[in-house]
C-alpha cells in the first residue's frame, strides 16, 4: 500500500475503532458504568445495616437507616447548606481551569518557562490547605471569596499538569505541516493543539472536580456561616452521629456527581474511541 502524505492522512476517515459513538452505544455504556457502582453501594449498605443490628459496629458508625432518618428530618437544612458549597467549589474549579490553561499554554509556547511553572504548581500543591486557610482568611476575609480561593488552589495542580502534558502531546510532523501551510496561531491552537490535548485536559478535569469540593469544605471547616463543612462541624460538636454521616454522604455524592458530569462532557465532546477502546468513566 502506498504511504499517505500528511495532508491525505488528515483528510482520511478514522478507522472503525475511531468512528463517532452512536446514541445506543453511548446510553448502554453510561448505564453499564452506573449500574455496577450502584449495586456495590447497595450491597455495602445492606451489609452495614446487618452489622449494626448485630452490634459489630462502634457507636460512631450509624446504620444506613439512621442516616436515611437524619435525611428525612434535616433535608431542608442540607439543601440550605449545600448551595454555598457548590457555588464555592464550582467557582474555584472554573478559575483553576482558566489559570491552568493559560499557564499550560505559556509553558508549551515558551519552553524555558516550563520548569518554573511546574515548580510553582508543586509549591502551591504542597502547602497544607488546613493551615493556609486561616492565614488567607485574615487577609481576604471569611466570606465566599476566601472559600473560592481555597477551592482554586485545591484544584489547580492536576489541571496544570494535564494542560502541559496535553499541549506537549502535539505530533512534531503535524506541527511542521501546519507551519508549512502558514496556519495562524489561533488555527494551530484550535485545529491542532486543543483536539490533541482534550483527552489530557478531561482526565485532569475529572481529577480536579472532587478536589475543588474538598477545598471548599476545608474552608468551611475553618470559618463559615453556611456550607456543608460548617454543618458537619455543628453536627460533630452536638454529637449527632447520623447527621455527621449524612453530611459525609452528601459531600461524597457531590464529588461523584462532579466527576460524572465531567465524564459525561468528555463523552459528548470526544465522540470517538481512541484505538478502538471505549471511554472509561
Amino acid at each position: 500500500m502506498a504511504e499517505q502524505s500528511p495532508v491525505e492522512a488528515i483528510g482520511a476517515e478514522p478507522p472503525v475503532g475511531n468512528r463517532p459513538l452512536g446514541l445506543g452505544t453511548f446510553v448502554s455504556g453510561t448505564t453499564g458504568a452506573i449500574a455496577l457502582p450502584v449495586a456495590v453501594f447497595l450491597v455495602l449498605a445492606m451489609l452495614l445495616e446487618l452489622a449494626k443490628r448485630a452490634g459489630w459496629l462502634p457507636i460512631t458508625v450509624p446504620a444506613p437507616t439512621e442516616i436515611v432518618g437524619a435525611l428525612t428530618v434535616s433535608w431542608a437544612d442540607l439543601l440550605y447548606h449545600m448551595g454555598p458549597t457548590i457555588v464555592a467549589a464550582a467557582s474555584g474549579y472554573a478559575i483553576a481551569a482558566v489559570i491552568a490553561f493559560l499557564l499550560g499554554a505559556l509553558a508549551t509556547s515558551w519552553p524555558r518557562s516550563e520548569p518554573t511553572v511546574v515548580k510553582l504548581g508543586i509549591v502551591v500543591d504542597s502547602v497544607p490547605l488546613i493551615a493556609l486557610t486561616p492565614i488567607l482568611m485574615i487577609f481576604i476575609g471569611t466570606g465566599m471569596t476566601s472559600r473560592i480561593v481555597i477551592a482554586t488552589i485545591a484544584a489547580l495542580f492536576p489541571l496544570l499538569v494535564g494542560a502541559i502534558q496535553g499541549f506537549k502531546a502535539v505530533d512534531r510532523n503535524a506541527a511542521e505541516l501546519f507551519h508549512v501551510l502558514s496556519a495562524r496561531r489561533w488555527q494551530k491552537l484550535t485545529k491542532l493543539a486543543l483536539p490533541v490535548a482534550l483527552p489530557y485536559l478531561f482526565a485532569a478535569l475529572k481529577i480536579a472536580a472532587p478536589l475543588a469540593i474538598l477545598g471548599a469544605l476545608i474552608a468551611e471547616w475553618v470559618n463559615a456561616d453556611r456550607g456543608l463543612g460548617i454543618m458537619m462541624v455543628y453536627a460533630l460538636f452536638s454529637f449527632n452521629v447520623p447527621l455527621v454521616w449524612l453530611t459525609i454522604v452528601a459531600v461524597s455524592a457531590l464529588a461523584v456527581s462532579a466527576y460524572g458530569i465531567v465524564a459525561l462532557a468528555e463523552r459528548l465532546v470526544i465522540r470517538w474511541q481512541p484505538g478502538g477502546q471505549g471511554h472509561g468513566v
